[in-house]
């Protein structure tokens, strides 16, 4: 029995803070614009596609859910970080901010993706 309420209680605080992490981002993007060079248009695509996936996880009461989504933006950001490097490469355009600043996000998602795994049941 005491075993079992060890792990309610990890569920539940692993519940409280995907909840607290969620709430005080849920419908307000926080997340800063990329270059707007028209060479990073495919990117900028991939991008946004990210941003709607992570802010859509972040308003997830669902730890199920939440993994989902945020895989889901993770993949995006995947592509968005190949594009930017990829227009890098082929037109000599400086885009290490951008891809610090994605590469960051993406660290971000891989611990909130740790959590979500961690609050299931």
């Amino acid at each position: 029995m005491n075993g079992y309420n060890k792990g309610l209680s990890a569920l539940v605080l692993g519940i409280f803070v995907i909840s607290l992490s969620s709430c005080a981002t849920c419908g307000s993007s926080y997340r800063r614009e990329l270059s707007h060079d028209p060479n990073l248009a495919e990117a900028n695509v991939s991008y946004k596609k990210a941003k709607r996936w992570l802010d859509e996880a972040e308003c997830s009461f669902s730890p199920k859910t939440a993994e989902g989504l945020y895989r889901t933006g993770e993949s995006y950001l995947s592509d968005t970080i190949y594009k930017l490097k990829e227009q890098e490469n082929n037109n000599h355009i400086n885009v290490s901010e951008d891809v610090n600043y994605c590469e960051k996000i993406k660290s971000e998602t891989d611990v909130k993706i740790g959590q979500a795994e961690n609050a299931k049941p």
